[in-house]
């Protein structure tokens, strides 16, 4: 994990957003908005937002393995839908998850990676 002066908030922020995505991705269907339409932008965006969360939080070498753990969490809860009568395994949203995390990898490699360093500089120093 890097130097930060308020691991504990980050880490907590981060596993409130981990939090989110399952009980988003086990809800029943029917207690979901009707966003169908956006349904392969939401996912993408929501694993785009866990990389980028926690690539903010951990060293650049724990970026690879981060991403593997956020790719097969995807699967998985997708997977886990198919034992809820309103869910259904999409291979278009694991897809979808899998461009979320790409893109968060690579913004991280393009700079972002740290960013909760940064914040905490403009923020506390």
């Amino acid at each position: 994990m890097l130097t930060l002066r308020y691991p504990w908030l980050w880490l907590a922020v981060g596993w409130a957003l981990v939090a989110g995505v399952l009980v988003g991705s086990l809800m029943p269907g029917d207690s979901l908005m009707e966003v169908s339409a956006y349904d392969k932008l939401l996912h993408a965006g929501s694993y785009l937002l866990l990389m980028a969360w926690f690539c903010g939080v951990y060293e650049a070498r724990r970026h690879l393995p981060i991403a593997i753990i956020l790719v097969a969490a995807g699967l998985v809860l997708d997977a886990l839908q198919t034992q809820t009568e309103t869910r259904t395994f999409s291979m278009l949203d694991v897809l979808a998850n899998c461009v979320g995390v790409v893109l968060g990898f690579a913004l991280a490699r393009f700079g972002l990676a740290g960013w909760c360093q940064r914040v905490e500089r403009f923020f506390f120093a």
